[in-house]
């Protein structure tokens, strides 16, 4: 019994003890008064209240605040918050801050000098602001930074040579400024660095030969700039160097140096808007790798080190003749296969699960080619309504196909065998009539009940679609323009009018004017098809197309989407395309004017997809994403957008669909013409 009573005792002392040291970390967990000044000064500033932004007040339930044991402030993330003012001066009274994140607000003014107090600092990001004057030499000091994030402000003024004092710096972003002067040398200290972002400022000068000390680099962008001289022969020694972003700099000049050969894990190698030059065939570099296919599609001197001028010369002879006879062979194919009757192409789409129908049942659907049921014309065909007369419901788009050749006929194979939520479907076909005179060959498609996406963008509409829903729309049609690419087929008429929106509000690609291209390779045709702001310019400038031309007109389509303005207006200014207004707003920083009025979206996501578009439309071809690459992007920020505002969405999804409905009138003529016009005139651009 005593034994109990004592091990009572002890256990009530233990649990006083802790409930003690509990009841005092709590009460030390207050907010310190040094740091409550800077709280109210944030508030005034910026013309808000935060919850728990009190001296005394708990720092547990402070909005975006933790604090250590004594009520310093460790931690302060407001981001996305649309903050305006400026930052107060009294920020260096956050003597224990580890990590302060700003971004993606409205702040002006300068930052504060006071910054360089912060002596824990690790993490420091003000990014998409719109901060002025200069980075304060102040900042010098923070030698724990390990991330430093200014990009997309207004900053001015050379980079401060104290930059180099930063040694523990992992992230260095200063893109999209107007920062000017050199890159400063000793940037070459921050031996730590694995991304180095400095792209869109007006940085001149050299680029630093002490670069090639940053062996962690993994990302180096310089793009956009007005640096001048040649690329220092340290390049090459950045082994672990996967993205190198040189391109419009025009005063870059000089042989791309033999060292760049070393750089093993390059993936990325921008240089359009340069006057970089291709290395001599015989310069191989001593660390020369012959197979990193960033370099080589630049520069093929890259992909023959080792071989003699003699061999070179022996293998293009031998490729040249292996071509010639190649290409007779091929002639000798189209040839055998234009000889081929119609009960081939029957037999081939009815292997590829295609429903054949009589033509007595398709003139019985069109009533005998009706004007009255005629929807449109194109290059390949003219567009009837329908409806199946095996069970008087299925409405169909009936196309009469024009005279086709061997080429289209193993398009639609193709067609034929796809199937994908993303794209639209072919239901059947009919064959009659003889091949030998002009035969009745005939594609029935599926139809598609609401519209397509130009109606849905409309900026006039009364109740917007969201950007979580834009992006859904643009998540599908990639999804489906990867599909096709998958198969090496080019869309090449790539615009809203030609991707219908499904009940579930899913994309569905129409357009079926396409052209098979083997992986990697051009193909070069005639007459450019197209429509105009969509079109590649490098397509219309060299007539050669290859999955590339479809990626920009995506990237277009994508700044349609999210902006609601047509991609050609006099009101972009003198290129009157809409990439040069969006470019402008980056610039700028007028990331809210890309929005669709009545749009609400967060402006750090508006900015995503707008960089993401503009990636889409480089010049070099080579440069650009994949559609694969797109898709995962757009797939990205839509998760994250729907992460931010999921409560309020599920609130108002059903009100916008009533509204959206209400707002589209739809009916059957204008889905089956949108079938007719998806197969589009080829027109001069």
């Amino acid at each position: 019994m005593r034994a109990r009573d004592g091990m009572q005792r002890a256990w009530r002392a233990l649990s006083a003890l802790w409930l003690t040291s509990v009841v005092s970390s709590c009460r030390a967990q207050t907010i310190h008064a040094s740091q409550a000044v800077f709280l109210t000064d944030c508030q005034n500033a910026w013309a808000r209240t935060f919850e728990g932004w009190t001296q005394g007040a708990n720092c547990s339930a402070a909005y975006g605040l933790e604090c250590d044991g004594s009520g310093m402030i460790t931690r302060m993330i407001i981001s996305n918050n649309s903050l305006t003012g400026s930052i107060p001066d009294s920020i260096s009274s956050l003597t224990a801050l580890t990590q302060l994140d700003l971004s993606d607000n409205k702040l002006s003014g300068s930052i504060p000098t006071g910054v360089g107090k912060l002596s824990r600092l690790k993490e420091l990001s003000l990014r998409i602001n719109s901060l002025t004057g200069s980075i304060p030499n102040s900042i010098s000091s923070l030698t724990a930074l390990t991330r430093l994030h200014l990009s997309v402000n207004r900053l001015t003024e050379p980079i401060p040579a104290g930059i180099g004092n930063l040694t523990s710096l992992q992230t260095l972003s200063l893109r999209i400024n107007s920062l000017m002067g050199s890159i400063p040398d000793s940037i070459s200290l921050l031996t730590a660095l694995t991304r180095l972002e400095l792209s869109t400022n007006i940085l001149d000068g050299p680029i630093p030969a002490g670069i090639g000390k940053l062996s962690n680099l993994e990302e180096l962008s310089l793009s956009s700039n007005k640096l001048s001289g040649p690329i220092p022969d340290s390049i090459g020694s950045l082994s672990k160097l996967v993205v190198l972003s040189l391109d419009d700099n025009n005063n870059l000049s000089g042989p791309i140096p033999t060292s760049a050969g070393g750089l093993s894990n390059l993936k990325e190698f921008n240089i359009d808007g340069t006057n970089l030059t291709c290395p001599a065939d015989n310069s191989c570099g001593q660390t020369q790798s012959p197979s990193i296919p960033a370099l080589c599609k630049i520069c093929g001197s890259f992909c023959t080190c080792g071989l003699s001028k003699g061999a070179i010369v022996g293998i293009a002879a031998a490729a040249v003749v292996i071509l010639l006879l190649l290409l007779a062979a091929i002639l000798l194919y189209f040839k055998h296969k234009r000889q081929k009757n119609s009960k081939v192409l029957c037999a081939s789409l009815a292997a590829a699960h295609c429903t054949e129908f009589s033509l007595a049942e398709v003139l019985k659907a069109t009533n005998n080619w009706s004007r009255d049921n005629q929807l449109g014309s194109g290059a390949f065909g003219d567009v009837y309504k329908g409806v199946s007369p095996r069970d008087g419901t299925t409405v169909w788009a009936v196309k009469r196909a024009k005279l086709i050749d061997v080429d289209f006929h193993r398009e639609v194979q193709q067609m034929a065998d796809k199937n994908h939520p993303n794209i639209v479907r072919l239901l059947g076909f009919a064959v009659g009539g003889d091949l030998r005179t002009r035969p009745e060959q005939v594609l029935i498609y599926e139809y598609v009940p609401n519209g397509d996406l130009e109606k849905w963008i409309d900026s006039k509409l009364s109740s917007p679609l969201s950007l979580q829903q834009r992006l859904g729309i643009l998540v599908g049609a990639a999804r489906g323009f990867e599909y096709l690419h998958r198969f090496g087929i080019v869309h090449r008429d790539i615009k809203p009018a030609n991707i219908l929106i499904g009940d579930d509000m899913q994309a569905k690609i129409a357009d079926f004017g396409l052209l098979r291209v083997g992986e990697g390779t051009t193909v070069g045709i005639t007459r450019i098809m197209g429509t105009p702001g969509y079109v590649d310019p490098v397509y219309s400038r060299t007539s050669k197309t290859t999955t590339a031309t479809d990626v920009y007109s995506f990237g277009v389509l994508m700044l349609v989407v999210v902006t609601g303005r047509p991609p050609l207006s006099e009101s972009y200014g003198e290129s009157s395309h809409i990439l040069s207004w969006v470019s402008e707003c980056l610039s700028s920083n007028t990331i809210a004017s890309l929005k669709t009025p009545g749009m609400d979206a967060p402006e750090a996501a508006v900015l995503r997809v707008a960089e993401l578009a503009i990636s889409c439309t480089v010049e070099r071809t080579a440069s650009r994403p994949t559609m694969a690459h797109v898709a995962n992007e757009l797939q990205a920020i839509r998760e994250e957008v729907v992460g931010k505002d999921e409560l309020s969405a599920a609130v108002k999804v059903d009100a916008e669909v009533q509204e959206m409905n209400a707002s589209v009138e739809l009916n059957l003529e204008s889905q089956l013409q949108l079938i007719g016009d998806s197969f589009p005139a080829e027109i001069p651009v």
